[in-house]
């Protein structure tokens, strides 16, 4: 699988946003002759010889150049992928043949609980800002803007929630978190993270839930209001 070093992957993150806002196609309708970048999670075909992409709208993409990757990547993984549609072939069993330019590792996280006083007092840094958040399949994603300095820093994030709130009914109010553990510089680097919905089915015990998504960025608190339905 194509990797590629934290530079190259900021530009390829900023390019990967660019065409997620201007030609994302999670329904399917895609340009012919343009690429696309999308969010998805790597599969296996029953006997393992091959693997595929299905995204974020249950597409299922087969990857014509796979065994062109420098490595084969892990089974459930969750990818950024950016390609080109081939619209005069098709493989049967996909709903789109498609060329790999780029293979990208996503971080998936859970949304961690958390008392609500915990939450207030937890020492995090100001993001630079937010870009978008949305949710894709089972995953509340967010495309941020954060400071660093070292080229390898060991920055984290974390999305929480009160647990006591969250039992009261349907509304959830989520805060993003991050931690540069020091690194916090001045460059800003572009990132990608995933968070699963589903590990709050325990706690919710509805079928949908009404998300108000908090982060504090640089110029001001972002807020989004956002709602995800349960998988059967």
């Amino acid at each position: 699988m194509k990797m590629l070093p934290p530079k190259s992957l900021a530009a390829a993150a900023a390019l990967s946003v660019c065409l997620l806002l201007a030609s994302c196609s999670l329904e399917g309708s895609y340009e012919r002759f343009f690429p696309v970048t999308e969010l998805g999670v790597v599969q296996y075909t029953p006997d393992s010889a091959s693997w595929y992409i299905v995204n974020d709208a249950s597409l299922k993409l087969y990857p014509k150049n796979a065994k062109e990757m420098q490595a084969s990547p892990e089974g459930g993984a969750r990818v950024l992928i950016v390609f080109n549609v081939l619209a005069d072939e098709s493989v049967d069993g996909y709903d789109y043949v498609v060329t790999l330019a780029y293979v990208l590792p996503v971080h998936v996280y859970d949304v961690a609980r958390s008392a609500a006083a915990t939450i207030a007092a937890d020492s995090f840094d100001v993001l630079r800002n937010v870009e978008r958040v949305w949710i894709g399949s089972r995953y509340l994603n967010v495309d941020y803007y954060h400071f660093y300095n070292a080229e390898q820093g060991e920055h984290e994030v974390s999305l929480m929630y009160d647990t006591a709130a969250t039992l009261q009914g349907k509304d959830v109010t989520l805060f993003l978190r991050h931690y540069s553990k020091g690194d916090k510089g001045v460059k800003p680097r572009q990132n990608i993270a995933s968070f699963d919905l589903e590990s709050l089915r325990t706690d919710v015990r509805t079928d949908s839930i009404n998300i108000t998504f908090e982060a504090e960025c640089g110029d001001g608190p972002y807020r989004r209001s956002l709602s995800y339905k349960f998988k059967n």
